[in-house]
């Protein structure tokens, strides 16, 4: 029979963080037992991370001992996964690898945290992460509002609203490409960074195609017009 507990900063959650660790989620994650086996969902808005691994919206297997951290700031402890579960779990000797397909033998854990089970631990991962969602984003720069709807970002559909909406449509646009990351990141379901990384890259990669067909076409149609112009102004004379 499969238990379940919840892990988060609402007090209902079977363990329940500490409101002062704000980078985790009211609802962060759940944790499964089946047959045996132990999985560890992130639902979160920050993600987590096992073994130095950033997940995000994803379900992972884990084991006694490995080292799970919610956001970047707070250490889950085995004892309260044990004690919320009510199992006498202790680490398989004869496993060798996990989810990640690293060796045990070669695993690199992160130091024991201090005291109260938290500090500020930040991994190539997180720094990815962090460096991406405060890069420019081009796709939402030039679609805009098209670009919000299809990444959970809804408030760009202001420009919509007549007048306003069209005097604050290039504000909208700039702020998008400065924030659009971050908002896509939290707006909608992914199923970990990569993918992420590639819907905003064909956002962009179409951004580009579009502009540079604009072009195309505004100087095809320019040269036109002037050569009627000119044309017209010879058969004048």
């Amino acid at each position: 029979m499969e238990r379940k507990i919840t892990v988060g900063r609402e007090p209902s959650n079977d363990i329940h963080v500490s409101e002062s660790y704000d980078g985790v989620s009211r609802k962060h994650a759940n944790i499964y037992y089946n047959n045996g086996r132990i999985l560890f969902e992130d639902i979160s808005t920050n993600g987590s991370y096992v073994n130095n691994n950033f997940i995000h919206h994803t379900k992972v297997e884990i084991f006694p001992n490995d080292v799970i951290m919610l956001g970047k700031h707070y250490v889950l402890s085995w004892s309260t996964i044990n004690n919320s579960l009510s199992l006498p779990l202790q680490r398989p000797t004869d496993a060798k690898e996990h989810v990640f397909g690293n060796s045990y033998d070669n695993q690199q854990a992160p130091p024991p945290p201090p005291p109260g089970g938290s500090y500020d631990y930040n991994n190539n991962a997180g720094r990815n992460l962090e460096r991406e969602l405060n890069s420019w984003n081009w796709g939402a720069f030039y679609f805009g509002w098209l670009w919000g709807i299809f990444n959970g970002v809804y408030w760009p559909l202001v420009v919509l609203i007549p007048y306003i909406g069209w005097f604050a449509l290039l504000i909208v646009n700039i702020v998008l490409g400065i924030k659009g990351n971050a908002w896509a990141w939290k707006g909608r379901y992914w199923k970990d960074f990569n993918h992420f990384k590639r819907v905003q890259k064909a956002w962009a990669m179409w951004a580009l195609y579009v502009f540079t067909a604009f072009i195309v076409i505004s100087i095809t149609l320019l040269t036109l017009f002037s050569s009627v112009i000119f044309s017209l102004v010879n058969s004048l004379r």
